[in-house]
Parts: structure tokens; sequence; C-alpha cells
């Protein structure tokens, strides 16, 4: 009788009461991953041991220059690059051949500034547009620095903590006029890393770096390692470049004002840009997305959920999502609306398929797992007669396979090589 009973349970509720999961958090080895010429290298080795937590590999990167910690595949390789970064600046500090004009460039755009503020419809002349885009500039810096002391006099901040803040705003907008903003952007273009890196060693480095390079020009011979790419390359060029060669207002302003042009509420753009959890770079990466998911509805959707983001992480794995849907858009199939959920969203193209973007690691069978498929698999059923697709940018354990087929899934692994 109890066999009938747990049959019949099984043909109502489709599974077993108890069902046996994966672990949450399982180790393996790196060199399962990797090849080796990833994992070691002249400055850098990778710990073997790895974690996988969450979906996402925990790794440990030992170098001379510190220890690093990185959270995901694609964090592991803008560490390594940034380790790179830190054997170039090392390199060129020890053969610093400085320009001597550093104060005549200094003084001169001093004048200038000076200039502009005691005559400014002569020096708006001298200047043509780019005087315009000062003024600008100015209006968003002292915008921004208001915002900013705001906060933090509201905050729960020491007035330690506090004051060094407040000063590191001044010294930005300071640095902005000197010059040093745009050698540090290209200095950092030079060394192939972000400018906006929350790798505060590596910030300071190129800082102190950029400083003499403000009064002059040197030149960086940068040896990147090859690494994989995990998107379409030209995609990430075209946003590196705008990060590199575009003055962080400008670059800001020019967000802001692609939102508007999609029809993004004042709401949510603040959202984006208020949320410290995103750097300038993660920003322009989603403003990009949604540029390029163009004729898609519901993109609002998308911009909310990376506004919504709790922590770094949270940024970084909605901009990933973005990015990914970008390209299936663009490559793969076109998508016709954005639906969104209390957990994540799920995107409908125009045949007839529900596409699940999961930017992950390595994807189990958790429970965890297996109760967000369900719940996915319950939003989906409100669109009848529709496939399911759900794609992971990193690797799939067997099990999931097998459950996520049995369930009527279409599963793709390597999401980002397969777009």
């Amino acid at each position: 009788m109890r066999v009938l009973y747990l049959v019949l349970i099984y043909l109502l509720c489709g599974e077993v009461v108890a069902e046996d999961f994966e672990p949450d958090i399982q180790s393996f080895s790196a060199r399962h991953t990797f090849p080796n010429r990833w994992l070691r290298g002249p400055h850098h080795t990778v710990d073997t041991d790895v974690i996988n937590q969450n979906f996402m590999n925990h790794y440990r990167i030992g170098s001379r220059f510190g220890v690093f910690r990185a959270i995901g595949n694609d964090q592991l390789f803008v560490r390594i690059r940034e380790i790179e970064a830190f054997a170039q600046l090392e390199d060129m500090s020890k053969g610093r051949v400085f320009v001597n004009s550093a104060s005549d460039t200094v003084t001169t755009t001093v004048e200038r500034v000076s200039e502009a503020v005691e005559d400014p419809e002569r020096a708006a002349d001298d200047m043509g547009s780019g005087f315009s885009r000062l003024v600008k500039r100015l209006g968003r810096m002292s915008k921004n620095a208001y915002r900013k002391g705001k906060s933090l006099l509201t905050g729960d901040k020491t007035q330690d903590e506090r004051s060094a803040e407040l000063a590191n705003t001044g010294s930005d907008m300071a640095k902005g006029f000197l010059g040093v903003n745009r050698a540090y952007r290209t200095l950092a273009r030079d060394l192939r890393v972000d400018p906006y890196t929350r790798n505060n060693s590596l910030r300071e480095e190129i800082e102190g770096m950029a400083n003499y390079a403000a009064a002059g020009s040197f030149g960086v011979k940068t040896i990147v390692p090859v690494l994989p790419m995990l998107y379409g390359a030209g995609y990430l060029i075209s946003v590196s470049n705008l990060v590199w060669n575009t003055h962080p207002i400008d670059l800001q302003l020019r967000n802001e004002q692609a939102l508007r042009d999609m029809g993004m509420s004042n709401k949510l753009i603040r959202g984006l840009f208020e949320n410290d959890r995103h750097t300038l770079t993660t920003q322009t990466r989603i403003v990009n997305s949604l540029e390029r998911l163009e004729g898609a509805r519901g993109r609002k959707v998308l911009l909310r959920h990376g506004a919504q983001a709790k922590s770094v992480s949270d940024a970084l794995y909605y901009t990933r999502m973005l990015e990914l849907l970008a390209m299936y858009h663009q490559q793969r199939g076109v998508i016709d609306k954005i639906v969104a959920t209390k957990r994540v969203p799920f995107v409908l193209t125009m045949r007839k398929r529900a596409v699940v973007m999961f930017p992950v690691d390595y994807f189990r069978w958790t429970k965890t797992a297996r109760d967000l498929v369900h719940f996915l698999h319950k939003e989906i059923s409100r669109y009848p007669a529709v496939h399911l697709e759900l794609w992971v940018n990193g690797q799939v354990s067997p099990r999931a396979r097998v459950e996520l087929g049995n369930r009527g899934w279409a599963l793709f692994d390597r999401a980002g090589e397969r777009i």
C-alpha cells in the first residue's frame, strides 16, 4: 500500500519526495578546466585547488605583487592581466626616463583654467566645443561631489572615514583638470586593464605613474598573456575603447543620454548610476548591451535588475547576463520580449523560444538549482507552445544535464563560445 502511495505521489508531483542533490560546495582541480599555460605564468600561479560555491569558481592567485582572489572565470582572467600590468609598471619604474616638462605642462593647464574663469568668452573662442564639454563636466563633477558629500553626511561612517572620502572626491576633480585622468586612462589602455578596476593596489600604481605621464609621454611595451575570450572580441574592444578614451564625466553623460533615448525613466537611470556596486565600466557595458538589444520589448526589466545589484558579484553577474543576451539577440535569434520574474528574468524570441541565461562557471543539480528551474518552469508555462532553452556560460554537471533534459530543457553550455 505504501509503495502504491509513493507511486501516486510521483505521478502527481513529477518527482520523488526524497530527492538527492549534488553538494552546494564542491572542490576540484583547476587543471580540469584550464590548461597549465593559463594557470602558471612568468608572474603568477593559480592555486590548483578550486572551490565552486553558488555555481561560481573561487580562485586564489599568487604573485610577488601579492595574493589576489577572484570569483568566477571572467575575474580570474582580469586578475591575471592586472598582475601582468604590475610587472610592466615595475619595469617602467626601474628604467624611468621622464620628460622634464612636467611643471611647464601643469602650469599651462592651470593658466588655461584660470583664463576661463577670468575671461570666459575669450576662452570659449580659444577652446571651441571643448569648453562646452568642460562646463558640462564642471556641473556634473559638482553634482557628483554634492551627492557623495550628502551621502557621507547621512551615512554611518566615522568622521575620519568621511573626511578621507571627501578629500578623495576633491582630489579626483583636481586631477581631472590637470590631465592625470586622461594620462591614467591612456596608461590603463596601454596596459590593457580596466581604468576603474576595484584592484586598489593597481589603481595606486597606475595613478603614480600617470602623474609623470600627464607631463609628457612614454611608451609601454605590454606583453599580455594569451587568455580565452569568453565573449565577442569585437564587442569587448568597442566598450573598452569607450572606457579608455572618454573622459569619465563625458562617458557618464553619454550613458545617461543613451538610456533616455531608450525611454528609460530618470528613476531607473539614477538607480544604476547611484549604485556603488557598479563601476563606470560595468555601467557602460550594461548600456551598450541594452543598445544592442534594440527592438526587444521590456529592456527596462534588465536595467532594473542591474540597478538593484546588492553586491559587486551581483553587478558582474547581471552585466554578463546582459552581454550574453545581447549577443544572442544579434547572432542567434531575435528577442521579442524580456519578462520580469521575482528571481531572474527570461526572454521570449520570435521563434517561440523561452531563453534563460545563467552566466555561471559550473552548474550542478543542487536544491537551489532544482528550485530555480521549477520556479522558471512555472513562470514560463504562462506562455504556451514555447521551447525551453537554458544557457550556461561555463560547464554543466552530468547529473544536471539529465535532470534538465527530463524536464524538457534544451541545454547549452559554454554560452559565449556557442553564441
